[in-house]
């Protein structure tokens, strides 16, 4: 199917995403599995990939999008396919690489992309800082202004470690560093932070990147949330791979500055085919 026509079938078949209040932030992330594991493997196309995740984009509008892992030639279908409402901070804008880490290997395939609605944001500034620790790849930041209120200001950050490197504590470190020097330097500015984490909530790891900053997932501070069971990480297949174990996907917010409204997964069988992990959404008000 085409964009429209995937469009039509999410606004009929994901009713309860719709935003209760339009005034509420709308945040989303998506571990989208790179091109590779796609070519000859199934029965659709890079191009179909791009077209499910992004008529999911459109239809449910989110303000801010975080990606994660993500190759060059997808970062490109993606811009074009959501460049009507999207644009891209301008950190690392067209400078995607084969990056060379410390131990000099390389991460072609595992780019973060942001993307925000540049109908209602202004971008102030942004930041792509490459961490060169085994395991983490790196935290993408932009700062934006509401172009209705332009007193309303809000951060949103984008990070993927390994499944290694989120147990690997001088990963975490390094994430919890920048978090402190956006804590520190904007303290009144309410910040939502998406990722495959490749860590749970439970697990000391997470409270470790977060303690003392009043900062946590937004699945666990929802008003209504369709709970924390729900990982997929098998490409193609709608149902939870491990239902026993809880997500590895967040967005956490500054709990101080935002109240979390709504949280939710968009569990089907095109989300499954379009990416690795099932989109989530929060909807957030700002205090």
């Amino acid at each position: 199917m085409d964009i429209k026509e995937l469009c039509s079938f999410y606004e009929k078949t994901h009713q309860n995403v719709k935003k209760a209040d339009e005034s509420y932030i709308r945040v989303m992330s998506s571990n989208v599995l790179n091109d590779g594991y796609v070519s000859g493997e199934f029965d659709w196309t890079h191009e179909d990939r791009s077209n499910m995740l992004s008529a999911c984009c459109l239809t449910f509008l989110p303000d801010f999008i975080g990606f994660q892992e993500m190759g060059v030639a997808q970062i490109k279908r993606y811009r074009e396919k959501l460049a009507d409402v999207y644009a891209e901070p301008n950190a690392f804008l067209g400078r995607y690489q084969n990056i060379p880490t410390a131990d000099g290997q390389r991460i072609a395939h595992c780019f973060i992309p942001i993307f925000y609605n540049k109908h209602k944001y202004d971008l102030i500034t942004s930041h792509y800082r490459l961490f060169f620790v085994k395991g983490l790849w790196g935290i993408y930041w932009a700062l934006y202004q509401s172009k209705e209120n332009p007193e309303q200001k809000i951060i949103h950050a984008n990070m993927h470690p390994s499944a290694d490197g989120a147990r690997i504590p001088p990963c975490l470190m390094e994430a919890r560093r920048e978090l402190i020097h956006l804590r520190r330097h904007y303290p009144n500015v309410p910040i939502v932070f998406t990722g495959d984490y490749n860590a749970r909530y439970e697990t000391e790891t997470f409270q470790k990147m977060f303690e003392g900053l009043d900062m946590t997932s937004g699945m666990l501070v929802a008003d209504e949330s369709d709970g924390v069971q729900y990982w997929n990480h098998q490409l193609g297949n709608p149902e939870p791979a491990r239902p026993h174990l809880t997500t590895l996907d967040h967005v956490s917010v500054t709990t101080d500055l935002c109240d979390v409204k709504l949280h939710r997964v968009l569990r089907d069988e095109m989300l499954a085919k379009a990416s690795d992990h099932y989109p989530i959404f929060v909807d957030v008000k700002l205090k």
